[in-house]
């Protein structure tokens, strides 16, 4: 009979040679390591407190605006509706019930999200660096987060994928130190994995992820063997939120709108980008997030990141370290989908970004800590250098994240896009109808509804929909003319701006013929902006002006009694 042995689950790598452990750096004693951290902490707190006034865009202007819906007591897809998971519209409805429901208090809880995030990513790196530089990859983590370049002020999707991966990846590792409450960890893994998924769909990779490292880990300690009860728990994890946010959908009665706008018109949309457009695409989208306002931005972390890919080949402990070329596959994967690249798509990167420039630096702290007895200086140096890399990048980035005009560096981010002017035409609405009275954003500017704090007349908080070329542009645009006709808002609001459209040489013109006719008949104008691209307009109320306008104008209309 075989002597039966305690063979413990493999360890995830030690940086430090053991003939060094003895020789504990200054600057890896843990009052030097959580001050520096919350050195880091800080100047993300300063960084984003400046930024906490900044106008919402498009994306944030659809979130308040359904998280305002479920603190009303509506559920997602039951008066508004669009292609993406409810997730975020919830955690926006959990920010805005504890910070309040204004700009501040959105940008508030975003600021939570990342400080949270940023002390995960020092944890989750301690797995695999050195202090210091867990402490590097952390300050990356939350600086680039904040770069123009990913559009970092604005509370996206992403950072909440971002966020809720990061703890799944945290218990993940726990699995790793030690066997007990080893169920309880992968079932809690699961869990914030499935959250990631439900704050935007592309966060399905990092499920993804978790199944990868959970076979690949079991398989190097029993090879042959399919660990069934750990994927079961992990399983259990990931499907119970799934299960409940269906379930919730079908006892509302709304699984079929769901179902529609979140499956069948998002495999419409996620299949306009031509293959021969990709590539141009993605080199366009990469150049804003390294060059914005004309500046190297973040550049050289980024490429010290790419290094970072080739120094896992040159570790000796290669193979242990497979786990962070895994979660930058899945990582990249995150990005891909539908081949848009849009600049805060890459969000979902930064842990692993971080992680490798973690890695980068440790490498080199290795190389000196093997061959000199005082190390402490190469440290300082190496830490030193980090420091003025990403001084340059915050450096470049000092008129967006310390200019206390945020609305000046609104436009100038933003150009055409009316994210400012959204804010006088909300206020213009809410102070001239009541809470009972409906508008209608003709166009594609959501955060008008959350400035107004009224209701939209129609549940298309988008209007990309009705321009594409696609069977069910005529039937979309036939169901918003509906909703407005049955609702009779007071407030008409015409976005005539292209990029609130995107329309198309082949686009069905039918409801701007109805539009016409329609505020004809029931409308009368009371003001209107002339938007441009370098300066914010103002809400105009003399009308013989119009000569004078450039052709990208919002008008404003009232219905008449």
């Amino acid at each position: 009979m075989k002597k039966k042995t305690n063979r413990k689950a493999p360890q995830l790598p030690s940086h430090r040679i053991k003939k060094a452990e003895s020789r504990t750096s200054f600057f890896e004693s843990n009052y030097v390591i959580y001050t520096l951290l919350g050195f880091v902490v800080l100047f993300i707190i300063i960084a984003r407190a400046n930024m906490l006034s900044f106008p919402l865009e498009r994306d944030e202007g659809e979130y308040a605006y359904m998280g305002k819906l479920i603190l009303d007591g509506h559920v997602p897809y039951t008066i508004a509706y669009n292609m993406k998971y409810p997730g975020t519209y919830y955690m926006y409805a959990g920010i805005m019930a504890v910070f309040g429901k204004t700009v501040t208090g959105i940008h508030l809880g975003l600021l939570t999200v990342v400080v949270a995030s940023v002390f995960l990513m020092f944890l989750i790196s301690r797995h695999f660096v050195s202090k210091i530089s867990a402490v590097i990859a952390a300050a990356s983590f939350g600086i680039i987060g904040t770069s123009h370049g990913l559009l970092g002020q604005a509370a996206h999707a992403t950072h909440f994928v971002t966020f809720f991966a990061l703890l799944g990846i945290y218990f993940l590792l726990q699995t790793y130190k030690n066997e007990k409450y080893k169920a309880l960890k992968y079932l809690l893994s699961g869990v914030f994995f499935s959250f990631a998924f439900i704050s935007k769909q592309s966060g399905l990779f990092f499920v993804f992820f978790g199944y990868t490292v959970i076979i690949i880990k079991d398989f190097m300690l029993k090879p042959l063997r399919i660990p069934w009860k750990n994927l079961l728990f992990f399983t259990t994890g990931f499907i119970t939120p799934v299960f409940l946010m269906f379930l919730t959908l079908l006892l509302s009665g709304l699984l079929e709108k769901f179902w529609f706008w979140t499956f069948t018109y998002l495999s419409i949309y996620g299949a306009q980008v031509q293959a021969f457009e990709i590539f141009d695409i993605f080199k366009q989208e990469i150049s804003s997030i390294m060059v914005g306002f004309s500046s190297k931005g973040y550049v050289v972390l980024w490429v010290i990141a790419l290094i970072g890919i080739l120094i896992i080949f040159k570790t000796k402990k290669t193979k242990e370290k497979q786990m962070i070329l895994y979660l930058f596959l899945f990582s990249f994967l995150t990005v891909i989908p539908g081949f848009y690249f849009r600049n805060h798509y890459f969000i979902t990167m930064l842990p692993v970004i971080a992680l490798l420039i973690g890695l980068f630096f440790d490498y080199f702290n290795q190389l000196f800590l093997e061959k000199f007895k005082n190390h402490s200086i190469f440290i300082f140096v190496s830490f030193l250098v980090f420091l003025i890399v990403a001084g340059h990048g915050v450096n470049a980035n000092k008129d967006y994240l310390f200019n206390i005009n945020k609305e000046i560096i609104c436009k100038k981010l933003y150009t055409i896009n009316p994210f400012v002017e959204s804010m006088q035409i909300g206020k213009y609405i809410k102070q001239n109808s009541t809470q009972e009275d409906k508008i209608a954003i003709f166009g594609s500017e959501p955060q008008i509804l959350f400035y107004a704090d009224r209701y939209s007349a129609t549940g298309y908080l988008y209007t990309y929909s009705l321009m594409e070329n696609n069977s069910y542009a005529n039937s979309m645009q036939m169901e918003m003319i509906k909703e407005i006709e049955q609702n009779k808002p007071k407030f008409f609001v015409f976005v005539n701006i292209g990029i609130s459209w995107l329309q198309r040489n082949n686009s069905d013109l039918t409801i701007f013929t109805w539009a016409e006719d329609y505020i004809k008949k029931h409308y009368k104008i009371v003001g209107f902006m002339d938007i441009s691209p370098d300066k914010i307009a103002p809400l105009k109320f003399q009308f013989d002006d119009f000569s004078e306008s450039q052709g990208q104008t919002i008008f404003l209309f009232e219905r008449r009694e």
